[in-house]
C-alpha cells in the first residue's frame, strides 16, 4: 500500500512541473529573447523589402539580357513600385512600448537607437521607389530611343551596385551592431531566427564582429562604397543635363534660323509684289505721259512713293 502511495505522490509531482519557456530552453534571458524577438520581425521586413527590389531589378536585367519582354518587365517593376508606395502610405511611426524599453536597457542597447532603427524603413521604401520610377521611365522609351537603352543599362548597373553594398550596410549596421556582445547562446538564437531567415542583406562573406566600433568601421566601408556609386550617378546625370542644354541651345538656334529664313521668305515674296506693282505702275505712268493727261500722273507720283515708302520699310529690317 505504501509502495502504490508513493507511485501515486511522484505521478502527481511530476504533473506538476513547470514546462520551460521559450527563452530557458534557448538558454538566453526573457528580456533578451523579447528584444531579439522583436528585432527580427523588423529587420527581416527590411529584409523582404529588399528582396523585392532585388526581383525588380532582376527583371529589368532580363529585359536587357533579351529573356524576357518589355511589357512583362514594365508589369513586374510597376506592381513593385505600387507595392511599395502602398507601404508607405500605410506605414505609421513606431513608439516603443514600456516594457520593450525597459528589456532594451536590460541588454544594453540604447532604446532610442533603436528608435531610429525601427523607424527607418520609410526612408529605404522611399528610395527605393525613386529608383524604380527612373528606371520605368527609360525602360518604357527603350525601344524607341538608343539613348533610353543606354541609361537604363547605366542606372541599373547603378542601382545594383548600391544594393550589392547595402547587403553589408544593413547586416552589420541595423543587425550586427545591435548585437557585438552576444554569447555562443544568444549567437545561436540570432542565427536560427535573422540569419537563416535572410534574403536579401547578407552580404557574401559574413564577419561577425564582438565589437559595436568594428562593426561601424565595416558600415562606414558599405556607405563609401554607396556614396561612390550615388557621385557617379549624380556626374552621369550632370553630363545628361548638359548634353540636354546643349541640345536645347541648339534647337533654338535652329528655330531662330527657321524663323529669319521665314521672314526672308516672307520679305522676298513682299518685294516680288512691289516689283510687279512697279512694273505695272511703269506701263500706267508711260500711257499718261503719252496721252498727256496730268491729273493721272500726279496719282501714280503718289502710288509710286507708296511703294518706295513700302520697300524702305521692308529693307530697313535687315539694316537698310
Amino acid at each position: 500500500m505504501k509502495k502504490w502511495m508513493l507511485v501515486l505522490v511522484l505521478a502527481l509531482l511530476a504533473g506538476c512541473t513547470t514546462a520551460a519557456t521559450p527563452w530557458e530552453e534557448a538558454g538566453v534571458s526573457e528580456e533578451f529573447y523579447r528584444v531579439a524577438e522583436d528585432f527580427s520581425q523588423r529587420f527581416l521586413t527590411l529584409d523582404a523589402d529588399g528582396a523585392r527590389y532585388d526581383r525588380a531589378l532582376e527583371t529589368i536585367a532580363a529585359y536587357l539580357d533579351g529573356t524576357t519582354d518589355q511589357v512583362s518587365a514594365a508589369d513586374t517593376v510597376e506592381q513593385t513600385r505600387q507595392a511599395i508606395e502602398d507601404d508607405l502610405a500605410a506605414g505609421e511611426t513606431v513608439e516603443l512600448s514600456e516594457d520593450l524599453t525597459a528589456q532594451l536597457q536590460a541588454v544594453g542597447i540604447s532604446a532610442a537607437e533603436y528608435a531610429l532603427f525601427a523607424n527607418g524603413r520609410a526612408s529605404q521604401l522611399q528610395t527605393q521607389e525613386n529608383r524604380l520610377s527612373s528606371l520605368a521611365y527609360y525602360l518604357d522609351l527603350a525601344e524607341e530611343h538608343d539613348d533610353a537603352w543606354e541609361n537604363l543599362r547605366f542606372y541599373l548597373t547603378a542601382d545594383q551596385a548600391e544594393q550589392d553594398s547595402l547587403r553589408g550596410y544593413y547586416y552589420y549596421g541595423s543587425y550586427n551592431y545591435w548585437f557585438p556582445w552576444a554569447d555562443s547562446d544568444e549567437r545561436a538564437l540570432l542565427r536560427a531566427t535573422v540569419d537563416d531567415q535572410i534574403q536579401s542583406y547578407l552580404p557574401p562573406e559574413v564577419t561577425w564582429y564582438d565589437s559595436a566600433d568594428d562593426a561601424e568601421q565595416r558600415v562606414m566601408a558599405y556607405l563609401d562604397e554607396v556614396e561612390s556609386v550615388v557621385a557617379l550617378t549624380s556626374a552621369h546625370l550632370g553630363q545628361a543635363q548638359t548634353d540636354l542644354y546643349e541640345t536645347e541651345q541648339a534647337y533654338e538656334e535652329l528655330l531662330a534660323q527657321i524663323e529669319e529664313n521665314q521672314r526672308l521668305q516672307a520679305q522676298l515674296e513682299a518685294l516680288r509684289a512691289l516689283n510687279a506693282r512697279l512694273e505695272t505702275l511703269s506701263a500706267e505712268i508711260q500711257s499718261a505721259q503719252e496721252a498727256g493727261d496730268e491729273e493721272r500722273l500726279a496719282a501714280l507720283k503718289e502710288e509710286l512713293e507708296a511703294i518706295a515708302a513700302e520697300y524702305e520699310a521692308l529693307t530697313a529690317q535687315d539694316g537698310g
